[in-house]
């Protein structure tokens, strides 16, 4: 189980279109895909099926869903009829999902992080390009790896010094 947590709408689109692109890709490589969606809070069937379903599930959600003080995004935390008198950050975090930070430096106010923490997450991953805050790195992929590696079609320097690059 994963949740990619986004700070825009914008991102979030681009997330979702990503999974669609690479869908075939993840077939091809792991036999699977996976089911990827964007939270609603009012399709809450969205969530039961994240937590039974036993193949890989991936959720998007907006930092607003469950940061912000609207009766719609606080959904999440309340008991809900239609939800079998249950909340639904309870069943996620039943889950003890993984959760994936998209461009983390736009999500840092500390009431986000508290937030995020009732995901109750077994890890959570930072990615960006741009981290103001270093945390453990897993991870990197400078622009010159990128280009060796044909993930970029071109790079253009007018000057360079090479400073920690492998």
């Amino acid at each position: 189980k994963f949740i990619i947590v986004v700070p825009s709408v914008a991102i979030r689109e681009g997330v979702k279109k990503s999974f669609d692109i690479t869908a075939e890709h993840f077939q091809q490589t792991y036999g699977r895909r996976p089911r990827c969606f964007i939270y609603n809070s009012s399709q809450l069937h969205e969530i039961e099926r994240f937590s039974s379903d036993a193949g890989v599930q991936v959720m998007i959600i907006n930092i607003q869903a469950f940061n912000s003080t609207s009766k719609d995004n606080l959904r999440i935390y309340d008991e809900l009829d239609d939800f079998q008198s249950r909340r639904p950050i309870d069943v996620i975090k039943a889950n003890r999902p993984i959760v994936i930070i998209d461009e983390p430096q736009k999500i840092s106010a500390p009431k986000a992080l508290e937030s995020l923490s009732r995901f109750n997450a077994l890890m959570v991953l930072r990615y960006s390009a741009t981290h103001k805050v270093n945390h453990t790195k897993v991870h990197r992929l400078d622009a010159v790896d990128a280009y060796n590696q044909k993930l970029v079609k071109r790079i253009s320097v007018r000057g360079i010094t090479v400073k920690g690059l492998a």
